[in-house]
């Protein structure tokens, strides 16, 4: 157990970094399996709705990183070339 605290500890100190899109992809698969692990399980179901919740987050979380990280050379090609104007 202490591992997967280190591992979930790594994950979430990545995704407050400049790799978040890859944390949080990373976090999506771990929560999916956790769900997965819970419903095989057959106890847990409420954990496992949450879980399934939060990797949908973790998702849209990556991709919006995405996005916004396509947009931002746009922005600053764009302001540069207005002020050499």
């Amino acid at each position: 157990m202490y591992a997967v605290g280190v591992i979930e500890m790594a994950v979430g100190l990545a995704i407050l970094t400049r790799w978040t899109a890859v944390a949080s992809y990373v976090a999506m698969v771990w929560l999916v399996l956790i769900a997965v692990n819970l419903v095989t399980t057959g106890t847990y179901f409420d954990v496992a709705v949450r879980d399934v919740e939060m990797a949908i987050a973790a998702y849209a979380l990556a991709r919006l990183t995405e996005v916004k990280e396509a947009a931002v050379p746009v922005q600053v090609q764009s302001r540069s070339q207005a002020t050499a104007a």
